[in-house]
């Protein structure tokens, strides 16, 4: 095609043509700012859009326990205590036969500084009559000296003032139930609980008609087989010798125990009957000597070992299941099982009988 050439007087200005489309007129920039606006809607803000956001969806959903989950808890918290509680009784049984264990070793010890100072072992009871028991005469050497020395020795009973044409008992009460620690047994006697006779009558020529109110303990002294810590004579017939480590008025001393110390009982834990804690003749005063009963135990074939808490009888017996702890003469801590052989039991508690004890 033949190209025409501009009129004469006329300019004419080429456009790029990479700005062909920039050099749209002005409503063709309108209709496409038009179709714009309606193919994407302009966004909104978060704040609108949560807002927009149904209530169900924006709020937290909370719900209570059913009641069939409720009692799956209630059931699995059972049976954990029922599988914790005996292991927790264990422990707590383990704890108390340790703490029983020492006191009978710290018993064995005094007794060995008793010998130590005065050649020979305390007395079971220092009168016939009305006096202290062994476990006073021990008080020094377990921390208790000021306990010790308001008996005087001689005197039936503690705090006594001696006055013109005669003397009179002060307050001896609040001496003999002072408690002495190192005589409870855990097991029996958890701290807190009552550990004081119940007031017994007595006979006209004792110094009280009705027995004082004194401190308990559960450590009894051996004194042999016969049940009797003096040597006694039948009327007429043979005499039953006192062959344990305690005896009356004069002790016994480690050289007329021909058995060893290692073989021959000191003291053991006491057997109190159910339904007799506190009360005459088996659980009374621990430093009163007037009721031997209260404070000594025998051992042997018409002794033995009681086998249950819930047994009758005055002997040796404990609350720790299957055993019962003993403290020997040479001041070792021995476990007895509650079922060992009654003859076994004899030859322990007996000081010098000539036999051979075998293992225990």
């Amino acid at each position: 095609m033949p190209q025409t050439s501009p009129a004469p007087g006329r300019i004419l200005l080429a456009t790029p043509v990479g700005r062909r489309d920039n050099a749209r007129s002005p409503s063709v920039h309108a209709q496409a700012g038009i179709n714009a606006h309606t193919s994407a809607p302009p966004r909104r803000p978060p704040e609108a859009v949560e807002t927009a956001m149904p209530p169900s969806q924006n709020r937290t959903r909370r719900r209570g326990f059913s009641l069939v989950e409720l009692l799956v808890v209630i059931a699995v918290v059972g049976i954990l205590v029922g599988l914790l509680l005996p292991a927790v009784q264990s422990a707590r049984e383990v704890a108390n036969r340790t703490k029983c264990a020492n006191n009978l070793k710290q018993i064995g010890l005094a007794r060995a500084l008793y010998h130590d100072t005065y050649h020979i072992l305390p007395p079971s009871r220092s009168s016939m009559a009305e006096g202290p028991s062994r476990a006073r005469l021990l008080l020094p050497y377990l921390g208790q000296e000021n306990l010790y020395r308001v008996w005087k020795p001689g005197w039936p009973y503690p705090k006594i003032e001696t006055l013109q044409g005669g003397t009179r008992i002060v307050d001896p009460e609040r001496v003999l139930a002072t408690p002495a620690p190192w005589y409870y047994c855990p097991s029996p006697r958890p701290p807190g609980a009552d550990r004081h006779n119940h007031p017994f009558p007595q006979v006209g020529s004792c110094s009280f008609r009705t027995g004082p109110s004194v401190t308990l303990g559960d450590y009894a002294a051996c004194v042999g087989t016969t049940g009797y810590d003096y040597t006694l004579t039948m009327g007429g017939g043979p005499s039953f010798e006192q062959n344990g480590a305690f005896r009356a008025l004069t002790g016994v001393r480690f050289e007329d125990m021909a058995d060893g110390l290692t073989h021959t009982l000191l003291a053991g834990k006491s057997h109190v009957p159910p339904g007799t804690k506190g009360q005459s003749p088996g659980d009374c005063g621990l430093l009163d000597g007037h009721n031997p009963s209260c404070s000594t135990r025998a051992a042997g074939v018409d002794f033995p070992l009681t086998a249950s808490r819930n047994g009758p009888g005055w002997k040796f017996g404990s609350r720790h299941p299957g055993l019962c702890l003993f403290v020997m003469c040479d001041g070792s801590v021995q476990r007895l099982s509650t079922s060992a052989d009654a003859l076994l039991l004899g030859l322990l508690a007996h000081r010098s009988d000539g036999e051979e004890a075998p293992e225990f």
